[in-house]
């Protein structure tokens, strides 16, 4: 007599696109359940006909905290167990520090930072004990500063500070945080607006960083992968 494994159910943050949307093909792919949460309705669409019924799509502003208290009562309300979240949504902006405006702070500390942080809030109590895991996807530039990006280094340091305090809270709970730091990835982040400083061919894959974190994912509840820093070979952090 066989029997087939229990499903693992995630949720993964910003998963309509670019990196996000490879995790969550990259955990569908493996058997996993993704509950996705994204603002744009029609790449959730594009990405559900193609995934199919373990993609459950979910349109929420993370940096909106009522939506995302809402999206995780409805969660608990269906009596979902949550193996993982993996906070990846993010906004991005290269300027220099003095061309930026009030609007550009609030938005990438609102989706970077307290995103990240409003989604833990909620998610905590839904999490496996023991083996739940929270991976943040924060960024090198939350490892040193990088000219042109204050606000967005400013954003991922915070999510540092905040995965290390987390990681001591919960550690007790059975639940693991990890933060990844990943370098120049080839994703729409970078575009005409915000052109990558070198050669974008020599970039990281989205797949390299999603590998990461379902390597992650895979480890046994007794192992906790704190920091992970990748960068590619043309550049150094």
């Amino acid at each position: 007599m066989s029997f087939s494994a229990p499903t693992r159910t995630a949720v993964v943050t910003g998963g309509g696109s670019g990196l996000g949307l490879e995790i969550v093909e990259t955990l569908v792919n493996g058997g996993w359940t993704v509950h996705v949460l994204a603002r744009n309705a029609d790449n959730l669409a594009v990405a559900r006909e193609r995934l199919g019924e373990r993609f459950r799509s979910h349109v929420v502003d993370v940096a909106d905290y009522n939506q995302v208290a809402d999206l995780f009562r409805e969660l608990a309300l269906d009596g979902e167990e949550i193996d993982l979240l993996v906070n990846n949504a993010a906004r991005f902006k290269m300027a220099p520090f003095i061309e930026c405006t009030a609007a550009d702070i609030t938005a990438i500390v609102d989706t970077n930072l307290k995103g990240t942080m409003y989604c833990s809030h909620q998610v905590i109590p839904l999490l496996k004990r023991p083996g739940g895991r929270i991976v943040n996807v924060a960024s090198v530039a939350a490892t040193h500063g990088i000219a042109d990006q204050a606000i967005y280094c400013a954003s991922k340091y915070g999510v540092d500070g905040f995965a290390e305090a987390l990681g001591q809270e919960l550690i007790a709970d059975g639940i693991a945080v990890t933060t990844v730091y990943p370098g120049g990835i080839d994703t729409p982040l970078w575009n005409a607006s915000n052109p990558y400083p070198g050669d974008i061919s020599r970039t990281l894959r989205a797949g390299d960083v999603a590998g990461v974190v379902r390597y992650v994912a895979d480890m046994p509840p007794r192992v906790i992968c704190k920091k992970i820093v990748l960068f590619p070979r043309n550049e150094w952090h």
